[in-house]
């Protein structure tokens, strides 16, 4: 009995001294928004019809992570503004036997954020974020492409969520 008691002390005494933290833990920032809007993102491109594609990942993101309550921009209290800057595709892999023909492509996608506070204007946050990806070539590029978008719009929208939410 008194072996159970001092080894569950022990055990309690050691695991509080761990530095974990439950529930949220937002960027210095950020403390004060509970809830956020995101409008469909501005596109800098010349790729066409992707801003709601992305603008509407990053929503479905930030509402799995639960940091902030989605909602529309006249109710937020802060707004997060994206910009798509730069989409760069570059050959990752060649045909073996012929190395002009290319069969895997790199995706990357280069977005500028910044998050305002609804009722000063400040800006709370920005930075750059990418979102990457790679598909092969085949018989119809352009749907592959279109499809390793929403593939990069998924890995951008991570990478957001984890510095608006997280701060890294």
């Amino acid at each position: 009995m008194k072996y159970t008691i001092a080894a569950t002390l022990a055990a309690i005494l050691f695991l509080s001294g761990c530095g974990y933290k439950l529930g949220e833990i937002r960027p210095t920032p950020m403390r004060s928004v509970r809830s956020l809007s995101v409008p469909t993102f501005k596109n800098n491109t010349y790729e066409s019809r992707i801003e709601v594609m992305f603008a509407d990942t990053l929503v479905k993101r930030l509402q799995q992570d639960g940091s902030y309550n989605i909602v529309n921009s006249d109710q937020a209290d802060a707004i997060l503004n994206c910009t798509i800057t730069n989409i760069d595709r570059s050959a990752q892999r060649s045909v073996q036997n012929n190395v002009l023909a290319t069969s895997e492509f790199g995706l990357i996608v280069k977005v500028l954020y910044t998050v305002i506070d609804q009722n000063t204007g400040a800006t709370l946050m920005s930075g750059t974020v990418l979102g990457t990806t790679s598909f092969f070539s085949g018989n119809d590029l352009q749907t592959i492409e279109r499809q390793a978008l929403a593939n990069a719009a998924a890995d951008l929208a991570n990478n957001i969520t984890a510095q608006v939410a997280e701060g890294w």
